[in-house]
């Protein structure tokens, strides 16, 4: 009845969790961005920022997770298959994304070719990760 005014523990999360994709696909666009523009000093910056972003939000989601599968008796099957299928699924690209992001974040390492190319493809497979989290696991867990 008031769930606009107190939404769950989940509905919070959700919702914190899709403003800070936004803010990845941003911080995304906008490293490519500058770097079509030859601004190389402000992509640097800004993929700074989605390394401090993306990891902060990955170590907040995987924890949130693991409590969610710890408790889950207070879940629907359906929803733990799908934190499962999720966590299952996206753990290589996650660590190769941060390998990546980590890698080129650091001061010393030059921001080429391949880094623009590599990064375009894996920022393609990031929003289409995000977009399915969305569209699926995030809506089961709105519903508990």
């Amino acid at each position: 009845m008031f769930d606009f005014l107190f939404p769950s523990k989940n509905k919070q999360l959700v919702k914190k969790w899709i403003k800070e994709h936004r803010k990845i696909v941003s911080l995304a666009n906008a490293i490519i961005e500058a770097y079509k523009k030859g601004d190389l000093k402000k992509a640097k910056k800004r993929l700074n920022q989605l390394n401090n972003l993306t990891i902060e939000h990955l170590m907040q989601e995987d924890l949130s997770f693991y409590k969610l599968k710890k408790n889950s008796n207070k879940l629907e099957v359906e929803t733990i298959e799908k934190i499962t299928e999720f966590t299952d699924t996206f753990g290589g690209t996650k660590v190769t994304l941060m390998n990546f992001i980590s890698k080129y974040a650091k001061p010393n390492v030059e921001l080429d070719k391949e880094f623009i190319n590599t990064f375009k493809i894996l920022a393609g497979i990031l929003v289409e990760r995000i977009q399915f989290e969305e569209s699926n696991l995030y809506q089961a867990l709105i519903k508990e």
